[in-house]
C-alpha cells in the first residue's frame, strides 16, 4: 500500500512538471514532443496502438498554434469519458454528456472565431478528437514488459537545438504512461482502482497547475468550460453510482 501511494504522488508530480514545462514553453513545441512517448508505447501493437500513435502525433502537432492551457483542458475529457461510457452508463447519459461537452466546446469556438481566444476552431477540434480517441486506446491498455527504449534518444536533438521544455515533455510524459503502466500491473488485483484515480487526478492536477501558477495565464473562457466538465463528470459519476446503490438494495 505505501509502494502505491509513493506511486501515485510520483505520477501526479510528472504531471505537474508536464504541465509546467507546456505553459513555459512558449508553444515552441513539435510534434515529435509526443510522438516519442507514442514510439516508446508502440510494441503493444495492434489497432489500438496504431490509433495512440496518429491521435499524440496529431495532438502534439496542435501545441504550437493553441494555449498551453487551452490544450492542457482538453484533457479533462478522460474522466467525462470514463464516466459516459462505464458499464453502469446508458445512452441517455452518453447522450446528455455529449450535448454538454459540444456546447461548452462550440462556445470555446465561437470566441476564439471573435478572436477573444488564441487559436483556431479547427484546431480545437482536432484537440478533443485526438484526446478522445487517445482515451479510447487507453481502454485496452495492457502492460507489457517490452518498450522501444531507443525512442528516448531523440530527446538529445530536442535538447541540443535548445528545446529543453519538448524534451522535458517528452521525459515526463513517457515517465507518466510507464508509472501508469506499472501501477495496473502491480496492483490489479487490490480492491483500490489506482488507474480510475488517476483517470480523475492527473487532468485536474494538470490543469489545476496553470490556475496556481502566476507565471501561467488561464483565460477565464477556458476555466469556465472546464470546471463545467469537470463538473459534469463527477455529478454523473455520483448520479449513477447513487442509482446503483439504491438498485442493490
Amino acid at each position: 500500500m505505501v509502494f502505491s501511494i509513493l506511486q501515485f504522488g510520483m505520477t501526479t508530480l510528472l504531471a505537474i512538471v508536464c504541465a509546467r514545462a507546456m505553459g513555459l514553453s512558449g508553444n515552441d513545441i513539435p510534434f515529435i514532443s509526443l510522438l516519442i512517448p507514442a514510439l516508446w508505447f508502440l510494441p503493444r501493437g495492434g489497432i489500438s496502438g496504431f490509433v495512440l500513435l496518429a491521435s499524440m502525433a496529431a495532438y502534439g502537432m496542435t501545441l504550437a498554434y493553441q494555449p498551453a492551457s487551452l490544450s492542457v483542458s482538453v484533457w479533462v475529457l478522460f474522466p467525462l469519458l470514463m464516466v459516459a461510457f462505464s458499464p453502469r452508463s446508458n445512452i441517455g447519459v452518453i447522450a446528455c454528456c455529449a450535448l454538454i461537452t459540444i456546447t461548452l466546446e462550440v462556445g470555446i469556438m465561437v470566441t476564439q472565431s471573435a478572436g477573444k481566444l488564441g487559436g483556431t476552431p479547427w484546431v480545437t477540434v482536432v484537440q478533443l478528437v485526438s484526446v478522445s480517441l487517445m482515451w479510447w486506446a487507453a481502454r485496452s491498455w495492457k502492460p507489457r514488459k517490452g518498450h522501444s527504449w531507443w525512442t528516448l534518444l531523440l530527446v538529445v536533438p530536442l535538447w541540443m537545438a535548445g528545446l529543453e521544455y519538448s524534451a522535458l515533455l517528452s521525459l515526463t510524459v513517457v515517465g507518466i504512461m510507464a508509472s501508469m503502466e506499472t501501477i495496473r500491473s502491480t496492483f490489479k488485483d487490490t480492491e483500490f482502482c489506482w488507474h480510475t484515480l488517476l483517470c480523475w487526478t492527473l487532468p485536474s492536477v494538470g490543469f489545476a497547475t496553470f490556475v496556481l501558477s502566476p507565471d501561467l495565464d488561464v483565460p477565464n473562457p477556458v476555466f469556465v468550460v472546464w470546471m463545467c466538465l469537470l463538473v459534469t463528470a463527477w455529478m454523473t459519476d455520483y448520479i449513477l453510482r447513487s442509482n446503483e446503490e439504491q438498485m442493490e438494495q
